[in-house]
């Protein structure tokens, strides 16, 4: 972890906390066993960074039949993120849910199949692999380290 210098130079809060850097590609018809990257970011939580909504990254390839996987999202962390830096919390199995939203979840409330949300407490190079569809949000950073 960085600490966060007086000055606030290390510090995104003029843009609500969270700085994000991208670069995108898009190749014309990949081959259905090709895979390539469609986007990298840098993202840094700033001391004090309130915890994100409740998000998918992006949305399915069809809204009537579930497929699989077709995007996945990768976290590789450059320091080690305990529970006060406000790591990334996934909602195992949305990514069914994200299909149609309101309805599915609250079908999923009713019949008790939601499961619980899970933090991802990573250290420096871990690696969080999941379904882009899949419902997650970052924490609070709560200490005082970018």
């Amino acid at each position: 972890p960085f600490p966060v210098s007086d000055d606030n130079t290390n510090n995104a809060t003029d843009i609500g906390n969270t700085e994000t850097t991208t670069t995108s590609s898009s190749p014309n018809k990949p081959d259905q066993n090709e895979y390539y990257l469609v986007n990298f970011s840098l993202l840094l939580a700033t001391p004090g960074c309130p915890t994100q909504s409740w998000h998918a990254d992006g949305g399915h390839t069809s809204i009537t039949t579930h497929h699989p996987c077709h995007v996945f999202n990768v976290f590789v962390p450059l320091v080690d993120v305990p529970l006060a830096m406000g790591p990334t919390e996934v909602r195992p199995g949305t990514h069914y849910h994200t299909r149609n939203l309101a309805p599915m979840m609250l079908a999923a409330r009713c019949k008790k199949t939601l499961r619980k949300s899970v933090v991802a407490e990573l250290g420096m190079g871990d690696a969080l692999v999941f379904d882009y569809r899949i419902l997650h949000r970052g924490r609070a950073n709560l200490s005082d380290m970018v």
